[in-house]
């Protein structure tokens, strides 16, 4: 299956696809074999070959508290968030976390990711050495809060841009570009202007990627007005600050005046979509059909661990019943439209060739009823299955440049 447009999802039944030297040659439905008469064959005759998953917003330090708390966001941050994200002080915990974070999401068939890390400059560090290790393509950044937040994890503002800068320079661009470093104010709540202004400029002067949180809460946005009364919006915050742009991907979006997903749409920043989280915080519902008028760019993120699943077909599911998408629409903003929004469209999110070739084998059988003898097997039957009713168990294997890992 490979998703070509929000709408579109080409399907090839028997279908083929030609892999040379870790990129996509070719995909179709004709038998490539005579052309290619050395290449190696594996033949997964019933599953779903399905491109790589991209999870556009995603916290490894909250990867052990997955599933814990239904509170509020401001209160779960407080009693849940924070203490274990103070952890991450101790590096064995740090690697253990890490390492065990980057093998759950390729188990879930998670190819791409865009993670935050705590606060912590060595936390960061170990969370790439074990993202290089794995050959997944991330973007990585350490969080950065100089304010509101528990003593632990409080940042001079002056060395939480350095020590982003330090990353940066180390690790961006690594691992033949799969790596990229993405600086990461945590948000507008335990940020000062001058921290996020000191970030913008970073990011600016690097043109780096960047990635915050935007209007996830009715409380936390009430909060963000009191914080900084000069300002419109909690958007207009952003803004001032030169955090928005092409290289900027902002979280939830849930509740924004017209004038502020106008402001995005200006400034062409790109949106993280995370039903999950979004229901099991009670944050509210995205308005997703008016940021996608307004051309927005939007993927899909778990935010883990608002979101208390790594799988990315439970996101899916999640995305078409709060909005009505179809099941093509929710492959494609777990897949392209991700890629899409995190600029790395041109080297994964389909089966386009000279891509990577990032890709799931997926037994969708596992979704079926009555498996192998049920009449409902087309290729919308088994996307829909695959929508409403998969999870990471029925990732067969998960295959990075070509090669399983």
């Amino acid at each position: 299956m490979n998703p070509v447009a929000f709408d579109r999802v080409d399907a090839y039944d028997p279908g083929y696809l030609v892999v040379h030297d870790g990129r996509i040659e070719s995909i179709g439905s004709a038998d490539p074999r005579p052309q290619f008469p050395d290449a190696e064959f594996l033949d997964f005759n019933g599953d779903a070959i399905l491109p790589g998953f991209v999870d556009t917003h995603v916290h490894l330090p909250q990867f052990a508290i997955m599933g814990l708390g239904s509170e509020s966001l401001l209160d779960w941050l407080d009693r849940l968030t924070y203490p274990e994200e103070a952890r991450f002080s101790d590096p064995e915990y740090a690697r253990l976390i890490s390492e065990s974070f980057f093998d759950a999401l390729l188990a879930n068939g998670t190819t791409c990711a865009s993670v935050y890390c705590s606060i912590h400059e060595h936390a960061t560090d170990i969370a790439f050495e074990a993202a290089r290790s794995r050959g997944i393509r991330a973007f990585i950044g350490k969080a950065m809060m100089d304010r509101h937040a528990p003593p632990p994890l409080l940042e001079d503002t002056g060395e939480a841009v350095d020590a982003s800068i330090r990353l940066h320079e180390k690790w961006d661009g690594a691992n033949g570009g799969r790596l990229r470093y993405v600086f990461t104010p945590r948000f507008a709540g335990s940020c000062s202007m001058e921290l996020m202004q000191r970030t913008g400029n970073a990011a600016k002067e690097r043109n780096a990627f960047i990635q915050t949180h935007l209007s996830e809460n009715k409380a936390e946005v009430d909060w963000i007005r009191s914080l900084f009364p000069e300002r419109s919006s909690y958007t207009d915050v952003y803004d001032f600050a030169g955090l928005l742009g092409r290289r900027t991907i902002v979280a939830h979006c849930i509740h924004l005046s017209n004038g502020e997903i106008g402001r995005l749409s200006e400034t062409e920043t790109n949106i993280a979509f995370c039903p999950y989280s979004n229901r099991t915080l009670r944050s509210g519902v995205m308005p997703f059909a008016r940021l996608r008028d307004a051309g927005l760019k939007v993927g899909l993120g778990s935010d883990v661990s608002g979101g208390p699943s790594l799988s990315m077909f439970r996101q899916m599911g999640e995305a078409s019943n709060s909005t009505w998408m179809s099941p093509r629409s929710a492959l494609y903003l777990a897949t392209l439209g991700g890629a899409e929004a995190l600029n790395v469209a041109d080297r994964t999110g389909n089966f386009a060739p000279g891509k990577d070739a990032d890709f799931v084998i997926v037994d969708h059988r596992r979704t079926d009823p009555i498996p192998g003898k049920g009449a409902y097997n087309s290729p919308d039957h088994v996307l829909s299955r695959l929508c409403y009713r998969a999870d990471s168990d029925c990732i067969r294997d998960v295959y990075l440049t070509g090669h399983r890992v």
